[in-house]
């Protein structure tokens, strides 16, 4: 008989991820992929989400719940998008200038109008899948965009993962 694996432990951090930023103020209806945006203001959520970033200046954030017509019970995905200064946005900026990580021109799509009348006006949008990958470790979907003016960065991510919390362990059943 073989032993079957089955990664509890990914299904846990998920489940209490959903719980986390679900209750932070999340209502349905609307548009943003079905759900409305209430915007928050707690450092504490997104740092521990993006710890690259290190201390925060402030962030404006809201956790969507899109509306499914499945009728299955189960898990429910959320949308974590907003707006976050960095104390040090200098090493934002510097991030921009590294040739390795090829940022490119962006523009974002989706923002929910609450998060898009945060943004800077004549923001010039970057993104880089190389620091989209370092921020989310290839655990969630996540894209993160970088303004060359004013350093401030737009995340948009489903899912995101804590980075505070206990490691995913995978459990062997037998």
């Amino acid at each position: 008989m073989t032993a079957l694996r089955f990664p509890v432990g990914q299904f846990l951090a998920a489940l209490l991820t959903v719980l986390t930023v679900s209750s932070c103020g999340t209502t349905a209806g609307g548009d943003s992929g079905g759900g409305t945006c209430k915007v928050r203001h707690e450092i504490d959520q997104i740092t521990s989400r993006f710890p690259s970033f290190k201390q925060l200046e402030s962030t404006s954030w809201c956790g969507i719940t899109p509306k499914s017509e499945s009728r299955v019970p189960g898990p429910t995905d959320v949308r974590l998008v907003g707006v976050l200064n960095a104390v040090d946005d200098k090493a934002v900026l510097k991030d921009l200038e590294d040739p390795g990580l090829q940022f490119e021109a962006a523009a974002p799509k989706d923002v929910p109008a609450e998060i898009a009348k945060l943004l800077p006006e004549g923001a010039r949008w970057m993104m880089s899948e190389a620091v989209n990958m370092r921020i989310t470790e290839d655990l969630y979907f996540g894209s993160f965009y970088y303004d060359k003016r004013s350093g401030q960065v737009l995340f948009d991510c489903s899912n995101p993962h804590r980075k505070d919390g206990p490691a995913p362990s995978v459990v062997t059943v037998g």
